[in-house]
């Protein structure tokens, strides 16, 4: 039976969220390392298709908002939107339920890193870190084209927030 650490160490063998995950050789850990590296970027790769789900469910209910001129009546190009109002709540609907879906796999995925990270390995919070950083790094940094960046000016509206905390439920 391998004895819990509860400071942080160096070494092959690690034992990582249950007692089935234990690596004994050096190729084990390594794969190990890799395994929650991929799955740190993947973390973040999820958070940026949260992001754009987020832009295109906003972009489908400012369209529908902006598509009136001052007089109150439809603009020419916006009277196609009007005809199938059901089409853009099963549309609002449909990205909701996807969004809702991939929170749900980000905070999993969110807390099994933590959780990873709480094995008090040097290698494993290494590997985590290093994802993280690359999956910001290659999908949400400034300069990326997946770059978020939503401000809006009437107070009713939701702001996006995005949290560089792995596990914060608000990520």
């Amino acid at each position: 039976m391998m004895m819990m650490h509860m400071t942080f160490y160096w070494g092959k063998e690690v034992s990582i969220l249950f007692d089935g995950w234990r690596t004994q050789t050096l190729m084990q850990y390594w794969a190990s390392l890799l395994v929650l590296f991929l799955a740190s970027v993947f973390h973040e790769y999820v958070v940026s298709i949260r992001a754009h789900i987020r832009m295109s469910y906003n972009n489908i209910h400012s369209s529908q908002e902006n598509s009136y001129n001052s007089m109150g009546s439809p603009q020419p190009q916006a009277k196609s939107m009007l005809l199938l109002p059901t089409k853009a709540k099963t549309r609002g609907y449909v990205i909701k339920t996807a969004e809702t879906l991939l929170f749900g796999v980000n905070a999993l995925l969110g807390y099994l890193l933590m959780l990873a990270a709480m094995s008090y390995n040097g290698g494993v919070v290494l590997a985590i870190v290093g994802g993280l950083s690359v999956g910001f790094f290659s999908f949400r940094s400034v300069g990326n084209f997946n770059v978020v960046n939503i401000h809006h000016q009437e107070e009713d509206e939701e702001d996006l927030h995005l949290s560089a905390d792995p596990c914060s439920s608000c990520t």
